[in-house]
């Protein structure tokens, strides 16, 4: 199967491009994920004076989203007009007789089968080239070598079976549910098979018909059935596929594990030699490595459960060693010496004391003695602040806030939602205005006079001290001498908005904070370029939250918490996934709830109603009034999972927490037990799925909100925990990878040590690392700095 060049290609999805208006949906993916990916193969292949012109092109393409229609009409015009200048022989370099394979770097769309649609269903895994699906590693592994007779099945116990169709199926419908029964046999016994939904069944099979059966035996009057997880043709399968053990990859919906293997299989035995990989052969001896080729046809079919790992293992290292090497990039050109980062220190941290209304716990202490080394350096600090619920992440922020103002410089804090903004700069300006420090409030819902004033002020320097939301990165806003950013929550923003708020001072240190614990696995990864500082410590006199889980019907009991906490003066919060009311769900809506509590559940309380599709003066007066103890029981979504603090709050209920994180869930207790009474939340959820249910008792057993992250990693992947991907590979399996601590421990040492020598990657050994760095990593526009 013969393919087109990189040139050839780009100019051919280019055209299309314009053709259909520059909306950016002429390549699966989006073209600025498409020329990152290709273009590196045609700077690969131009002349020496043209590498510079399409590495710009490559840049330019990576803000390809943000850019207008006009601007991406000029740039699709530009790249056209240089790739036409390419030379022939740069063309035939790159041509291939059919009958020649494919190639590593191919896209997936040169393989039997992968069309446009299959194509977007394995970018959704990451998958965008042979390379990318001959790395995709699988999950575990199924051992068929042992099959099982049909005489010898087992009630509710999963089997693998080889058997023959000996008839046609037959359909029976009952309402909306299809179920398809299609008899078979082997030497010991008949069965039928029996497939749901999936009509087709029925006929795809003619009598005589081959197959490996993976399902779950029932055994009842007549004869067995079972029903089928999986269904492959034997003449479909490896000739040693009785001898190798089954791998389980991370699929997605529409996409089988039958057709993952198909498609792995053809690549395995057409593509070409893949190349030596990122790792150098020096750092491969050292670590006792496998060479790349044989750990990916090892992991695919590999013959015993100790190979497996192995091959695992070698691409796993392959996969972190890049994802650090990446890291380790980035943090280099960050860290550069710049004197403009350096802010005096001297005598901060005993002027605020002097206006804190408590004394600093021992972790706070040790945490700003970090930052503030960070700011005495002459290299920009670029510092993750994390800790649990309540550990006091903002005083730390404020003293680096501080510092910033006393060396006559300025500061910003930039949070993701104008509640968690405004309750920012509320504490801000309680902790600093003893020390005559008024700071300014910059939200959307300002006036537009209000916010050209702010601008104005902040681009002269007459503001000091600014706290907003995102609108602080756009190009409108400006500042006099930006020496310290604090990104609150900051896995609500992507490194590209992290980048932007940088740039906006000559050598500004940035700071983000998280009030959600990250796992050392993920932090090393996701956050590899921060230096890192854990709150580890809560302040003396914080009550722990009692937390129950009702299931069911049980709800009453949470009603009668709610109204004993109210009866002794406390508050409430109960919080709803949804904010109206949808006929073909069964969640429980913010709007509904509200009223039926207020007209007959709770009549006699006073209650609230905040979600985030109220105008921002209403909520904010409800919050007010909240805050206050004028509100007895607040009804809202997520919208006050962090920075709401009211002391007065006693009972945090949760409806339907089967739909939140664990992560998040925790994040939602922390809105109560802030003051000095106890606490309780009450988890409601009308699941009775054992695996939700055990799920959930995690919160039940404990409060380590470190504990609770690192179980919520495992079970949801990292996603929920940084925000955007930033890491370039698909959640699931980054959740494996982290799983693996010794493996990405090892990694990361190398990959730092390397870049440590040769950080622009210049020697020939490192030239593949370079290679990948640029079609894979860069892959993200999140990564580019």
């Amino acid at each position: 199967m013969a393919k087109q060049s990189p040139t050839k290609l780009l100019i051919k999805v280019l055209q299309l491009e314009l053709a259909n208006g520059c909306q950016g949906d002429a390549a699966v993916g989006g073209i600025a994920a498409f020329t990152n990916t290709w273009l590196p193969s045609v700077a690969a292949t131009a002349s020496q004076s043209q590498v510079c012109a399409v590495e710009q092109l490559s840049a330019q393409f990576s803000r390809y989203d943000s850019l207008t229609r006009q601007e991406r009409t000029s740039l699709a015009q530009k790249a056209l007009e240089l790739l036409g200048k390419l030379p022939n022989e740069s063309l035939s370099r790159h041509s291939r007789a059919p009958d020649e394979g494919v190639d590593w770097d191919d896209p997936c769309t040169v393989l039997d089968g992968v069309g446009a649609a299959r194509a977007r269903l394995l970018a959704g895994l990451g998958i965008y080239t042979v390379g990318d699906l001959l790395l995709h590693c699988p999950l575990g592994y199924e051992d068929r070598s042992q099959l099982t007779p049909v005489a010898e099945l087992t009630h509710r116990e999963m089997h693998s079976l080889r058997l023959q169709i000996t008839d046609g199926g037959k359909i029976a419908r009952r309402g909306r549910l299809t179920i398809v029964r299609v008899p078979a046999e082997d030497e010991s016994g008949q069965c039928t098979l029996v497939w749901f939904n999936q009509p087709y069944r029925a006929t795809i099979y003619s009598p005589g018909t081959e197959l490996l059966i993976t399902g779950e035996a029932r055994l009842s009057k007549g004869l067995p059935t079972v029903s089928v997880r999986e269904a492959e043709r034997i003449e479909d399968l490896p000739a040693d596929w009785s001898s190798c053990l089954v791998p389980l990859y991370p699929v997605t919906a529409g996409l089988s594990q039958t057709m993952l293997r198909k498609l792995i299989g053809q690549a395995l035995t057409s593509c070409t030699a893949p190349p030596s990989g990122v790792v150098p052969s020096a750092v491969e001896a050292g670590r006792g490595l496998k060479k790349l080729p044989w750990a990916v046809m090892h992991v695919h079919r590999p013959p015993d459960q100790e190979i497996a790992r192995e091959a695992q293992k070698r691409l796993h290292y392959e996969q972190l060693f890049g994802l650090q090497a990446a890291l380790a990039q980035r943090r280099h050109k960050i860290k550069q010496h710049n004197s403009q980062a350096v802010v005096s220190v001297e005598g901060v941290v005993s002027e605020l004391e002097t206006a804190l209304p408590f004394e600093l716990t021992p972790a706070q202490r040790r945490v700003i003695g970090e930052v503030l080394a960070d700011l005495a350096r002459p290299e920009p600090a670029y510092r993750l602040i994390h800790g649990d619920v309540g550990s006091g992440k903002t005083v730390v922020a404020v003293v680096a806030v501080l510092a910033a103002l006393r060396a006559g410089r300025q500061a910003v804090v930039m949070a993701p939602t104008e509640i968690l903004s405004e309750q920012d700069w509320s504490v801000i300006s309680h902790l600093l205005d003893p020390l005559g420090v008024t700071p300014a409030l910059l939200i959307g819902s300002l006036s537009e006079p209000e916010k050209a004033t702010i601008r104005q002020q902040l681009a002269s320097g007459v503001i000091q001290c600014v706290v907003g939301t995102h609108a602080l990165v756009q190009e409108s806003v400006s500042f006099s001498d930006l020496a310290v950013a604090v990104i609150d929550e900051q896995q609500r923003f992507g490194v590209a908005q992290r980048a932007r708020l940088a740039a906006k001072g000559p050598g500004t240190n940035i700071l983000v904070m998280s009030a959600t614990p990250i796992p050392r696995t993920l932090a090393l990864t996701a956050y590899g370029d921060f230096d890192v500082s854990v709150l580890d410590e809560l302040p003396a006199g914080r009550q722990p939250v009692h937390t129950e889980l009702l299931v069911g019907r049980q709800i009453s009991r949470a009603y009668e918490t709610i109204i004993g906490h109210v009866e002794r003066k406390g508050q409430a919060y109960i919080v709803c996934p949804v904010i109206e009311d949808n006929k073909a769900s069964y969640l429980t809506a913010a709007k509904e709830l509200f009223q039926r509590l207020r007209d007959h559940i709770f009549p006699s309380l006073r209650l609230g109603l905040v979600h985030s599709q109220m105008p921002a003066a209403e909520r904010d007066v409800t919050m007010a009034a909240f805050r206050a103890g004028d509100v007895d029981l607040l009804v809202a979504t997520s919208v006050v999972e962090v920075g709401v603090d009211v002391p007065n709050a006693t009972v945090m209920m949760v409806q339907n927490a089967e739909r939140f994180g664990l992560a998040q869930l925790h994040q939602l207790r922390g809105r109560v037990g802030r003051g000095t009474q106890p606490a309780i939340c009450v988890l409601v959820s009308g699941s009775r799925s054992p695996e939700v249910i055990d799920r959930l008792k995690i919160l039940v057993k404990t409060t380590d909100g470190f504990e609770i992250a690192q179980q919520d990693l495992l079970r949801r992947g990292p996603g929920e925990l940084t925000g955007s991907r930033q890491h370039g590979i698909p959640d699931l399996e980054m959740a494996g990878l982290l799983g693996d601590t010794k493996t990405l421990a090892q990694a990361r040492e190398d990959a730092f040590a390397l870049i440590g020598e040769d950080p622009d990657l210049q020697r020939p050994a490192h030239q593949p690392l370079k290679h990948y760095l640029a079609r894979h990593i860069e892959r993200s526009t999140d990564w580019t700095i």
